[in-house]
This record gives C-alpha cells, sequence and structure tokens, in this order.
C-alpha cells in the first residue's frame, strides 16, 4: 500500500513547453553553457502544434541529454504575452513573431548566443516520420555556431 501511495505522489514531467519569457536573458545562458536556443513558434488552436511539442518538442525538452545541448521555448503568435526580445527591448509575443515573418504554425528557429537565426526555419510539420531529425539538423546547427564563434578582429 505505501508503495502505492509513493508512486501515486510522484510529479509528473512537464506536459507543456516552457514559454519565452526574456530572450535577451536566455541567449546569455545559451552563451555560458555554448548552447543554442530553439524557439518553437505555435498557436493554440493548431493541431499540428500540438503533435509537434507533444512527439518531439516536450519529450525533448524533459530528456537530462537534450537539456545539455539545447534551450527550447514556446512563442504564442496569436498571443499578446509580454516578452523581452533578444535585445531587450520590451515587445509580445505575436509582435516578436511578426518581426521574424512567422506566418505558419508550427515554426522552429534555433538561435545563436547573440539571437541571430543559425539555419532556416523549420516550417510545418513536414514528414513526421522525419520531424525529430530535421529538428536535431537545426539543434546540431546551433551548437556548431556555439561552439566555433566567428573570431573577433584585433
Amino acid at each position: 500500500m505505501l508503495l502505492i501511495v509513493a508512486c501515486s505522489s510522484a510529479v509528473p514531467a512537464a506536459a507543456q513547453l516552457v514559454r519565452a519569457d526574456d530572450l535577451a536573458q536566455l541567449a546569455a545562458e545559451g552563451r555560458s553553457k555554448r548552447i543554442p536556443v530553439l524557439i518553437a513558434f505555435m498557436q493554440q488552436s493548431c493541431p499540428y502544434c500540438a503533435t509537434s511539442q507533444r512527439d518531439h518538442l516536450i519529450p525533448m525538452q524533459n530528456d537530462p541529454q537534450w537539456r545539455d545541448r539545447v534551450l527550447i521555448r514556446e512563442i504564442d503568435v496569436d498571443r499578446d504575452t509580454p516578452l523581452r526580445d533578444f535585445s531587450g527591448a520590451a515587445t509580445t509575443h505575436r509582435a516578436f513573431a511578426r518581426s521574424l515573418k512567422v506566418r505558419k504554425v508550427p515554426t522552429l528557429i534555433v538561435f545563436d548566443g547573440a539571437g541571430q537565426p543559425v539555419a532556416q526555419p523549420l516550417v510545418g510539420l513536414a514528414l513526421e516520420d522525419y520531424y525529430r531529425l530535421y529538428i536535431e539538423q537545426l539543434i546540431e546547427a546551433g551548437q556548431i555556431k556555439m561552439r566555433n564563434p566567428p573570431k573577433q578582429k584585433p
């Protein structure tokens, strides 16, 4: 009986992506850890977004192996949730998505520590069988950029 009680009180793994609130701070964390930032642009009413999150992004976010390789955050393209962008300026989720010309969801963009995209965005839930591979390739491009930053001119 004690075992059943102990199991039932276990805290479940996060069932949603962490929403972005301060991209400048997130980029600083990425720089210190030398890992990229993946921003998932989502919309609550989008069934493809739900699949992307449930089957791919949330498991990656909760997997200790991926926590040391990428910082994952969500932007709600249809909400005016307050946000600090990569420069530290106040904006909203909706305005930030528009500034990057995000028109379709889900869209995944990987950024370096300066808040610059490192590769072409992954738009839509293209070929779900390969979607995880595409996400991993985006993250790898970010990891390469973070490990090999451009050399500063003297």
